[in-house]
């Protein structure tokens, strides 16, 4: 029986991975913009690969919401409306709500003191909403990635590239930036004080649930 070569599978995950990654890259960025058809062997094409690992890549990010695919007619990008800015919103409130309840008590002291300072980096660049995006991008990656839970976070890998993608688009809420300020000022304190619940309520706020 014929056995691929050791390292063959893991090598084309990794090629996998790379091409749902620039793929998605330009999705985020608006280089491949909303509601533009995508044909494999055109991506294949310009990214240097076979169709294979575009094909799995598609198939992924529909998975995530960043493409849609209607079987033998076609896959486009996906457009961004106010409900699924709702709905992202809704999912980023939570999921990072979460992984910060979970991360408080494992932090070491290092890593409290840069949680602190990605949470100023989001008060910051609160004028700015694809720079307030990619700074709390940035605090609940950090924080999903100490939350001590594995399985969470590679939960919220795929996901923080729509969450990116859709939250990136403008302001995440209606909401003076001086308020915001105010919040961003609380939660920097309930960090501190390594409050877990106040941390995820605080959180569930910035994204505006109650």
């Amino acid at each position: 029986m014929h056995q691929e070569p050791r390292g063959i599978g893991s090598e084309r995950r990794l090629l996998a991975d790379d091409v749902f990654r620039r793929i998605a890259d330009e999705i985020v960025a608006e280089k491949l913009n909303d509601g533009r058809i995508l044909r494999d062997h055109e991506l294949a094409q310009r990214l240097n690969v076979s169709r294979t690992p575009v094909r799995e890549a598609l198939m992924r990010l529909e998975r995530i919401g960043l493409v849609e695919i209607e079987p033998s007619r076609f896959t486009r990008v996906t457009a961004v409306d106010e409900d699924t800015v709702r709905h992202h919103r809704e999912l980023a409130g939570y999921m990072a709500g979460v992984a910060a309840h979970m991360a408080m008590p494992r932090l070491n002291d290092a890593e409290l003191v840069h949680a602190l300072e990605l949470v100023d980096a989001v008060a910051g660049a609160l004028d700015d909403p694809l720079a307030a995006s990619r700074a709390r991008h940035a605090l609940f990656h950090f924080l999903s990635r100490h939350s001590g839970n594995p399985a969470h976070h590679a939960l919220m890998a795929d996901a923080e590239i729509a969450l990116t993608r859709v939250l990136g688009r403008g302001p995440l809420r209606r909401v003076a930036a001086e308020v915001q300020r105010a919040e961003c000022a609380e939660l920097r304190t309930a960090i501190v004080t390594r409050d877990a619940e106040r941390v995820e309520r605080l959180i569930r706020v910035l994204h505006g649930i109650p």
